[in-house]
């Protein structure tokens, strides 16, 4: 016992010290290295349960009791390593999973809803290229022409399959009022069918995620819903600044913020995304017609992610009902693996969507833009009309 005791004693003095180091190094160095309390918050989430009620019975022994399992607490010191260096302790995922995405930690991420096939691994592994375009024999790929012209009857989809329960247009929605804001902060996310893979990206500078952004802005205003579309090249301005790619919601942030500040009225900001899962599970088949599924992802790192996650739910409902199987589920991601806000602290009803896969068509992005505009339209008139009900006429005499 006294053994242990001095043991004791000679850790705590030496950590003591260290600290007493650590503070006279910074003060010297004017606080330029400054442990932010995020990483603090992310090492001390490591440490179990189990761990800290074994530590706290060295001085509580009736704990001991309640404390079970074979597993061996987290160490002091491999809880200072991890604080150092956020590299886990017996978890080589931390170590190689900055560089190898596959590897990185799921445990910050979970469905909020499921969809059909719905898979954790389908927002961690990044798909290599595939050996061969495997687009189905039906799923035509559109011309030089209908992509540069979005517009044109070719490149419009096939009549819906059945109109929304709550027809656009039974609230008076001014056209100068703009409601929603779409943009891409990946903009030259694109497809098989549009473009080569150069390297592991599957990029173009037209043929992209953008023509399905300008889709639904248009098939939202058509629907009575004001919508405004953002066409920057993201892409091009973070090459003009000499930024890193991983900077691109940053980029974009600039963007959604100008746009809230031009339209004090926009309540919702849509971020579509092209996705890399296999065509299996990225496209529905409703009614005879081809859609590229979507996929609801909210940030963690937004204190009030809470809203956009109820928000995102009721999306997925909605599309249940109106399009059985086309969305993926709702999936919420943490700030350990990945961005984890997405620039969804700006508003409670922001989303970003994944659109389909590398194998999906524009064309089946385009229907989807369709349904995706009905649903919206039907969810949003619900909601003008329980926020703003009509009063009733009063009675004839």
């Amino acid at each position: 016992m006294a053994a242990l005791i001095q043991r004791q004693f000679v850790v705590l003095s030496f950590m003591t010290a260290f600290l007493f180091l650590l503070t006279g190094v910074l003060s010297f160095s004017n606080n330029r290295l400054v442990i932010a309390s995020t990483t603090v918050q992310q090492a001390a989430s490591q440490i179990s349960s189990l761990a800290l009620l074994t530590w706290m019975g060295r001085e509580i022994p009736t704990l001991n009791e309640t404390v079970q399992g074979d597993q061996a607490p987290n160490s002091v010191t491999g809880f200072l390593f991890q604080l150092a260096t956020s590299i886990h302790p017996g978890d080589l995922r931390s170590l190689l999973g900055r560089e190898l995405p596959g590897m990185m930690t799921m445990d910050d991420a979970r469905f909020i809803v499921e969809g059909k096939g719905a898979r954790l691994a389908d927002l961690y592994v990044k798909y290599p290229p595939h050996p061969k375009q495997v687009i189905d024999a039906q799923a035509t790929t559109p011309s030089q022409s209908t992509v540069d012209n979005p517009d044109t009857e070719t490149a419009k989809p096939e009549d819906k399959p059945e109109e929304p329960t709550n027809k656009p247009g039974t609230i008076p929605n001014p056209a100068d009022k703009k409601v929603v804001f779409v943009y891409t902060s990946h903009n030259r996310e694109s497809w098989v069918s549009e473009t080569k893979y150069v390297g592991s990206s599957l990029d173009h500078p037209t043929r992209n995620i953008t023509l399905v952004s300008k889709h639904l802005s248009d098939a939202l205003n058509e629907r009575g819903v004001g919508s405004e579309v953002n066409t920057d090249d993201i892409y091009q301005q973070l090459l003009d600044k000499k930024m890193n790619y991983a900077l691109s919601y940053a980029q974009s942030l600039q963007v959604v913020k100008a746009a809230a500040q031009e339209h004090r009225e926009l309540e919702y900001f849509f971020d579509l995304h092209r996705d890399t899962a296999p065509r299996e599970q990225t496209t529905a088949t409703i009614k005879g017609k081809k859609y590229a599924r979507v996929l609801f992802v909210i940030g963690k790192r937004n204190k009030n992610h809470q809203k956009n996650e109820a928000f995102a739910t009721e999306l997925h409902k909605l599309l249940e009902e109106m399009y059985p199987e086309l969305s993926r589920g709702v999936m919420e991601k943490g700030d350990k693996s990945d961005h984890g806000e997405y620039n969804q602290s700006i508003s409670s009803g922001s989303l970003l969507m994944e659109i389909g896969g590398t194998e999906n068509t524009l064309e089946e992005c385009l229907n989807t833009a369709e349904a995706l505009a009905d649903v919206f339209a039907a969810y949003y008139f619900k909601a003008e009309k329980v926020a703003n009900p009509v009063a009733e006429e009063p009675a004839k005499r």
